[in-house]
């Protein structure tokens, strides 16, 4: 499943060592590993109410030793109660002797909604994908001043994991959204291969969660940042609350997007969402709870632009070539 894969994101990551040594066992001499861990519950700890425990599971990150990424760091960010994501650091692995460009991974987990009012839950997911965008864009930021550690122009950001929602729930469309323009690689997969009549796509069911609901909750959004615009993709959010969830505003219609995104086309050089896949798991047994399928997308993203070729369109393909007459025949004619 993971032969071709440069970078693995996992989500309810078990902290536990018999799991880690196993896991270890099959992976270890392939990919390297960074996690982070889920706090426990608030006020349990010492007196000044910091937390001392942690839970046993949180977030995992693999990078393949050999493949076209190193890893640099991973931060964990704060999404709520005892919720977190985490913001991977990798640069390109070259062997040319260039400098290798930038890429910044948020591995998500938004909140399962539990709550009987779908308007809540879409708010507080919106409020935890706003977090993770903010964080993102933070480190975006850092990386357009640190010239000197990094002088690429351009760095690679991806948002993925599980969204416990589809493609058209609220948190989705805030990432899509101006100013952080990210693209779902699923929505741009299918409308480039025209299998579709345009708008957000779910690549199907990902997931069988606790209550036995299939579900299409995971997802993989793609921007392609430049050092001149960081600045324009700060967050620029207000804050509202309804039923006493902070909710970010839902966000206005994609004014600011270019046309091109829709199809996954990045920049003018040819950075693009080359294809969209789910993988297939058959888990048997009556103490699987849940499960998710792997979803994977390819990235092409080439360093300078294709040289342009001198296309000479032959005049011979026309020659046997009639105008249509009749309003039924097609409209390039009939070739003899």
């Amino acid at each position: 499943k993971f032969s071709n894969s440069d970078v693995i994101l996992l989500q309810e990551w078990w902290f536990d060592e018999r799991f880690n040594t196993v896991f270890d066992s099959v992976m270890g001499d392939e990919f390297e590993r960074v996690t982070e861990r889920r706090p426990g519950p608030a006020g349990d700890g010492n007196e000044a109410g910091m937390t001392t425990t942690m839970r046993a599971d949180g977030m995992c990150c693999l990078v393949r030793k050999k493949g076209k990424l190193e890893l640099v760091k991973s931060e964990k960010v704060l999404t709520g109660p005892q919720r977190i994501a985490q913001i991977i650091q990798c640069r390109e692995r070259r062997s040319d002797g260039e400098e290798g460009r930038n890429v910044l991974i948020a591995n998500s987990h938004l909140s399962f909604p539990g709550n009987q009012d779908p308007i809540i839950n879409n708010q507080r997911q919106a409020n935890e994908a706003g977090i993770i965008l903010d964080a993102i864009s933070k480190a975006s930021a850092e990386w357009g001043r640190d010239t000197k550690s990094f002088p690429e122009n351009e760095c690679l950001e991806v948002v993925c994991g599980d969204f416990n929602s589809d493609s058209c729930g609220l948190a989705a469309a805030l990432v899509e959204s101006p100013p952080h323009n990210f693209v779902n690689c699923a929505s741009a997969a299918a409308l480039g291969a025209q299998c579709d009549v345009g708008g957000k796509v779910n690549i199907g069911v990902t997931h069988r969660n606790h209550l036995g609901e299939r579900v299409s909750v995971d997802h993989i959004f793609l921007r392609l940042a430049q050092r001149n615009e960081v600045e324009k993709k700060k967050s620029r959010f207000q804050i509202n609350r309804r039923n006493g969830v902070t909710a970010r505003q839902q966000p206005q219609p994609m004014r600011d997007r270019s046309a091109a995104l829709a199809f996954g086309f990045l920049d003018a050089k040819g950075t693009r969402i080359l294809s969209v896949r789910r993988g297939n798991i058959h888990l048997e047994g009556s103490t699987v709870l849940s499960d998710h399928r792997p979803v994977t997308a390819k990235i092409a993203w080439p360093r300078r632009p294709r040289p342009k070729r001198k296309e000479v369109l032959s005049s011979a393909i026309y020659m046997n070539v009639t105008r249509p007459l009749d309003p039924l025949e097609p409209a390039w004619g009939i070739v003899d």
